[in-house]
């Protein structure tokens, strides 16, 4: 079984975290899965949902978007927003607001070709939110994992429940187990090279990716 090391942070504080006690880190999709279900037993949902974890939200969010006055209300401290919220200047742009929480899930490994999938949960759109879905090689690109959104529902209060089901994490290129670890410096040198290229070169980041699948090889050997 491969491994793939992971860790998290809000916001823009690579040490900003919870308290472990209180923290909803990622569970494995089947882990109290009801057994009862017929397609439970069924082999083609069981390796389709071998390798995937459920993230959650992490603390109570109340929020409401306000199309007239183009702005979005929280029940958060400002801090507290300035940390968690992401809003682009085209967030209004779109049929629907978009953001991001800077819920930044971080993955690393050793092995090669191993890409993590972030997946829309359904249960998340009865409560106004729409995850945006998107791959990467964990192998051979260094970002964190974030949530943007689609808000589906504007104008109206809308709440956000702690351990509220935010999206499936699928690592596609075998069989794995994750394993909490602290982010290795490099991994961060690395990172912020990927945000030096977004800021100045915008959706280039492909090209440097498929060079890198092409070589098979990743810039730093992982301790």
């Amino acid at each position: 079984m491969k491994k793939v090391y992971w860790n998290y942070w809000f916001g823009d504080d690579h040490e900003a975290k919870l308290p472990d006690e209180f923290m909803k880190t990622p569970k494995k999709f089947r882990a109290g899965y009801d057994p009862e279900y017929d397609h439970s037993k069924c082999p083609a949902w069981k390796e389709y949902t071998e390798n995937m974890w459920v993230v959650e939200q992490p603390f109570d969010l109340g929020m409401k978007v306000d199309t007239k006055e183009k702005r979005i209300n929280t029940d958060l401290t400002q801090k507290a927003y300035d940390d968690y919220f992401h809003v682009g200047e085209r967030w209004l742009e779109g049929e629907y607001p978009e953001i991001q929480f800077k819920l930044n899930y971080v993955f690393w490994t050793n092995e090669k070709d191993v890409w993590v999938e972030q997946i829309p949960h359904p249960l998340l759109s009865r409560q106004g939110f729409e995850v945006v879905p998107g791959t990467f090689p964990i192998s051979y690109w260094h970002r964190p994992v974030v949530v943007g959104l689609k808000i589906l529902d504007t104008d109206v209060n809308l709440r956000l429940r702690r351990g509220t089901p935010l999206y499936y994490l699928k690592l596609r290129g075998g069989n794995f187990m994750l394993e909490q670890k602290e982010i290795p410096e490099d991994w961060h040198k690395l990172n912020k090279q990927t945000a030096v290229l977004k800021h100045f070169a915008p959706f280039k980041a492909w090209e440097v990716i498929r060079s890198r699948v092409r070589e098979g090889k990743c810039p730093i050997k992982w301790k």
